[in-house]
């Protein structure tokens, strides 16, 4: 039981404690090393830097911010059914990608949030794409809860590969919301460019999600 509440602490870090989540992955690049393939192709939400000379808004930040939270998350429920034994190869597979992805990614969103900090609102915005996401962003839409976590870390398979392609099924249509009001604004030309990418990246994953689904009994 022990091991179990571990791994649910690890699980619900960056909501529970979401503003050290973030901290961890700039400060110390969280989720390099993850075995695994990665996806072929550039990162689905940032380059390592802007280069544009257009002004960096809050909404432009809310994007880079909240992209690292969608994607620890992402990379450590991947994680955590890798862990897992006896599990359905084209889950199992995936999860793979998704982690050595994740952790890419995630190399270059840190290099993105420090070089934007200056955007940082002093208080949480109360309105706008990210209003109403607290000030360490845990109420974003589509991030699991405390009991759906729970019930993920003590699965096994069949059940275990259920579980993860709901709680991604969830967490990405949630980020699709929030990536498509950023975009209905007046965003950074990066933030386009980066928004677009990771929506395609999320409708190519929902097939995925779909099929492991489908496979489910």
């Amino acid at each position: 039981m022990r091991r179990r509440a571990v791994a649910v602490v690890a699980l619900t870090l960056a909501v529970a404690t979401a503003a050290a989540g973030v901290a961890l992955a700039v400060a110390s690049g969280i989720g390099a090393g993850t075995a695994g393939q990665a996806n072929p192709g550039t990162s689905a939400s940032a380059p390592a830097a802007s280069s544009s000379d257009s002004a960096v808004t809050a909404d432009d930040y809310c994007y880079v911010e909240a992209m690292i939270y969608y994607r620890v998350k992402e990379l450590e429920l991947a994680e955590t059914l890798q862990r897992k034994d006896g599990l359905d190869a084209g889950a199992l597979g995936f999860a793979t990608g998704v982690a050595a992805r994740d952790a890419e990614e995630l190399e270059d969103l840190r290099a993105w949030y420090l070089s934007w900090a200056g955007a940082r609102p002093l208080e949480p915005p109360a309105d706008g794409p990210c209003g109403g996401h607290g000030s360490d962003h845990a109420q974003m839409p589509g991030m699991p809860s405390w009991s759906t976590l729970q019930g993920f870390v003590d699965a096994q398979h069949p059940d275990a590969e259920r579980r993860f392609a709901e709680i991604l099924r969830d967490q990405n249509a949630g980020m699709v919301a929030l990536v498509t009001l950023i975009l209905d604004g007046d965003p950074h030309p990066e933030v386009v460019e980066a928004a677009q990418r990771a929506l395609e990246q999320a409708a190519s994953d929902a097939a995925t999600i779909d099929g492991i689904l489908g496979a489910a009994p």
